[in-house]
């Protein structure tokens, strides 16, 4: 058993000598397995991200050695070696980034320099889903100044730090498991009290699909991966529905409409129905809901700069009970004085040619 045991840890050990930086080699393979360094890093990374007992083995070969005959001609040494691995880690996590469509939204620190920190992100990116839906609310959260106020939000390994055990990781939803790692930059903070989620220090609860009442308003369109759920003793269509109305106070009140199904009675029907239609609302799809007992809706539309230099975000807050709505307009930037109508909000009267970058 125990010449077995070595046999197996030999075999190890070889796996992991084999992803480090190597002369290159021809593949004698017509099966087109990967025989040089530039090919087998990758896999390496990847298995050393996903498996502890393959990083402990690999870190502890790049700091120990043993290091093979080859990489000693190369010069290669455990400063060296580090080197080549780190820059391999980043260049997947750019390429992670890129696959999801948040090339110019995330981006990594260059202070993030721990080999275990950037495995962890390479495990936490790969495992957490379809991350674009974050980028409006990145966007929105950086119109109003949290994490910074810029674009590309930085990832540091104190928010990989954040993410927790990978335990309570992996037993979270995909929108959980994102907002966790972004959260510091959206100014959000999540975290497990005994068990329980808790969105800004208050309950999170997630409501499964077989707990909605057939004529739930958020029945239709379930996402496990963006489930519903209750927060501030609400219930919204999804994490993101409700970490969006949680940043709704950005920038100051301009103006407000309101009206009653006896008084002013085709504005309650305009501002009950926007309250609850689906998105998109006027072509825009950052919105949030919120929905009381007794069919009461609240519904932010949010309205953002979409140029470069635009630093200015503005949201429209309805208010909607069977009998009465009311709508405030918030933003970031003051209307100007001495103007009417949509004069007052230049920012938001003008009009760019389709495809021109957003921020």
């Amino acid at each position: 058993m125990a010449a077995a045991a070595s046999s197996s840890s030999a075999a190890a050990d070889d796996d992991t000598v084999a992803g480090l930086p190597q002369p290159p080699a021809m593949s004698s393979s017509s099966r087109g397995r990967p025989t040089s360094p530039q090919d087998l890093l990758p896999l390496l990374i990847s298995k050393a991200a996903r498996s502890n007992p393959t990083r402990r083995a690999l870190i502890a070969q790049i700091a120990n050695g043993p290091f093979t005959q080859q990489q000693l001609q190369l010069d290669h040494n455990k400063e060296s070696i580090t080197r080549t691995v780190t820059q391999g880690v980043k260049k997947q996590i750019d390429a992670q980034l890129v696959a999801k469509g948040l090339k110019d939204i995330v981006s990594l620190s260059a202070d993030l320099t721990s080999l275990d920190v950037l495995l962890d992100l390479v495990y936490f990116i790969d495992t957490s889903g379809e991350l674009a839906g974050w980028e409006p609310i990145i966007r929105v959260a950086k119109h109003q100044g949290r994490g910074g106020g810029q674009l590309p939000i930085e990832l540091t390994s104190a928010d990989v730090e954040a993410v927790g055990s990978r335990a309570v990781y992996d037993s979270r939803c995909e929108a959980l498991r994102q907002l966790s790692l972004i959260g510091r930059h959206i100014g959000m903070t999540l975290g497990r009290d005994d068990g329980e989620e808790r969105l800004n220090g208050l309950r999170l609860t997630i409501r499964p699909l077989q707990t909605l009442p057939a004529d739930h308003p958020f029945r239709d369109g379930y996402d496990p991966a963006n489930p519903v759920c209750e927060y501030h003793g609400s219930e919204f269509p999804s994490i993101r529905d409700a970490v969006l109305f949680e940043m709704r106070w950005g920038g100051s009140e301009v103006v407000y409409q309101d009206g009653n199904r006896w008084h002013n009675a085709p504005i309650y029907d305009r501002l009950r129905q926007l309250a609850s239609q689906e998105s998109p609302i006027w072509g825009c799809h950052t919105t949030s809901t919120r929905h009381w007992a007794a069919a009461d809706f609240r519904r932010i539309i949010v309205l953002h700069g979409d140029q470069p230099g635009h630093h200015v975000e503005a949201h429209i807050a309805i208010s909607s009970s069977p009998i009465y709505a009311i709508a405030y307009l918030y933003t970031t930037k003051p209307p100007v004085d001495g103007k009417e109508g949509a004069a007052r909000f230049r920012w938001m009267a003008r009009r760019e040619p389709p495809g021109s970058p957003r921020q």
